[in-house]
């Protein structure tokens, strides 16, 4: 198994960003709130430190600029553009902390970032996850984690989790109804330890929501721990369509 721990950090983290910056821009433009320049900072860094990550995962991280020579037809060349957006973006409404058009261009710029995502991590050779499976993932752990750090009510997360544990249960066993490749993802993924630990954390923090009546700290530490751990198994568990042909490549 390739568990692509660079991607698992990029992933994860560029999400919490993500989220962040969805929070912060609702708070703005609609809940009346002058969000201080360290929100907008946690979120950049939590950008940053995910695209970091994710040098690892090249081979020649001096070279990474080069990932955007094919625009025009890869999506992971899209995805090092508009992250560079979303950074940008991030940098100019933590210079403008309490701005409503910042904040809304920079939480733009992160669903931008998200569908990029869900079209990169999408791929034909592994038919369990081509789809719009990976979108759905990506979007409620940015939400869960965003709501979580940035202090948002436990209603909205107490939603955005229980969608995220349902889309976990329920995907594996769709795809054990589906080709062979996919059964063996299905097999895979309910074998997988870390799987079922992302499971149990992500119960957790939504057991904490019932505890406190507002996102903590510890409560998204619990989250994004569960977040790593089911993002390990999304990389590792999920069978190529290579891996039926005897792994020629």
């Amino acid at each position: 198994m390739n568990y692509e721990f660079p991607l698992v950090f990029f992933t994860v983290l560029t999400q919490l960003g993500i989220g962040l910056a969805l929070v912060g821009a609702w708070k703005t433009c609609f809940g009346g709130a002058a969000l201080p320049r360290r929100f907008w900072l946690t979120a950049l860094a939590a950008t940053l430190a995910g695209l970091v990550a994710s040098l690892f995962h090249l081979g020649d991280p001096l070279r990474a600029a080069t990932a955007l020579n094919g625009l025009g037809h890869s999506w992971l060349s899209r995805e090092g553009l508009v992250f560079g957006l979303f950074v940008l973006l991030l940098l100019f409404a933590a210079l403008r902390p309490g701005r409503a058009l910042p904040a809304l261009l920079a939480a733009l710029a992160g669903l931008a970032a998200l569908v990029v995502q869900g079209f990169t991590y999408a791929p034909v050779s592994m038919p369990a996850i081509s789809n719009g499976f990976p979108l759905l993932l990506f979007v409620l752990t940015a939400l869960a984690l965003g709501m979580s750090f940035g202090a948002a009510g436990v209603g909205p997360q107490r939603l955005v989790l229980c969608l995220l544990l349902v889309v976990l249960l329920i995907v594996p066993c769709l795809w054990a109804s589906g080709s062979a490749v996919m059964q063996d993802t299905a097999t895979l993924w309910r074998q997988s330890a870390g799987f079922w630990a992302g499971l149990v954390l992500t119960a957790a923090a939504l057991v904490l929501t019932l505890v406190w009546r507002q996102g903590t700290r510890a409560q998204g530490i619990v989250l994004l721990c569960g977040a790593l751990l089911v993002r390990v198994a999304f990389f590792s568990a999920t069978v190529h369509t290579a891996t039926r042909l005897g792994m020629p490549y």
